[in-house]
């Protein structure tokens, strides 16, 4: 969708608001109990203490956070279009496809996640033993989580090259420091400041907090755009 000049800024805040709250959705599917026991290869069984409105609260800043960032995707994809002068780019359309089914495949992830631990959740109220939910659930789980997973890694990884490509090219005009203002640039840095922090204080919550930086690295990307030259 082509986004008019004098509207991609209000555009790529929004789409940075929609990537916020898809980082609040990442930090709500998580339990931060610094018990190493799980089921289902990453719940853990304290998840039944887990109020189930944190969970409805996904599934709405999803359906919140779509929109938002399609609208930041498409503001990006009209200021790239508008600075090739009309040339055409195979980068672009890489850009293109992973915008496409970015937007849509980070809502169905969270969603996917959001269901199942509502699912799981219920069964242990109802006195089912994580050993039983292990048992009937594990195929479809392993298949869902991890076709959501590869999608979303790979759409990151698009964006994230067709993003430095630009910035090296000089199609996006930002200091080339910049370029690690992306999914995977994001990831890295968070997970290094990760692990430092889980070192230096012995608390795992820094560690798993370092997931933000998947979703972050998208409203980055935004914010970014924000401050690049309109004219080439």
């Amino acid at each position: 969708m082509y986004i008019k000049e004098k509207l991609r800024k209000l555009c790529l805040l929004l789409g940075f608001i929609g990537t916020a709250l898809f980082a609040v959705g990442d930090v709500l599917l998580q339990n931060f109990e610094n018990s190493g026991e799980t089921f289902l290869y990453m719940i853990k069984p304290t998840i039944a203490d887990q109020p189930m409105w944190q969970l409805y609260f996904v599934l709405l800043t999803g359906a919140i956070a779509t929109p938002f960032m399609w609208l930041g995707l498409s503001a990006m994809h009209s200021h790239i279009k508008d600075r090739l002068n009309g040339n055409k780019s195979k980068m672009l359309t890489c850009y293109d496809i992973a915008a496409v089914t970015g937007s849509l495949t980070f809502f169905a992830a969270h969603s996917v996640c959001a269901v199942l631990m509502m699912s799981v959740k219920n069964a242990l109220e109802c006195g089912v033993t994580p050993e039983r939910i292990d048992a009937v659930y594990d195929t479809s789980f392993l298949l869902s989580f991890a076709a959501a997973n590869v999608w979303v890694t790979i759409t990151e990884t698009m964006l994230s090259v067709a993003f430095i490509y630009f910035v090296f090219e000089g199609i996006i005009a930002v200091p080339k420091v910049t370029c690690v203002m992306n999914t995977v640039g994001a990831y890295i840095i968070f997970h290094l400041a990760g692990c430092a922090l889980t070192g230096a204080t012995g608390n795992g919550i820094f560690l798993q907090l370092a997931g933000l930086g998947a979703s972050l690295g998208i409203g980055l990307m935004f914010i970014a755009v924000c401050f690049a030259k309109d004219s080439r």
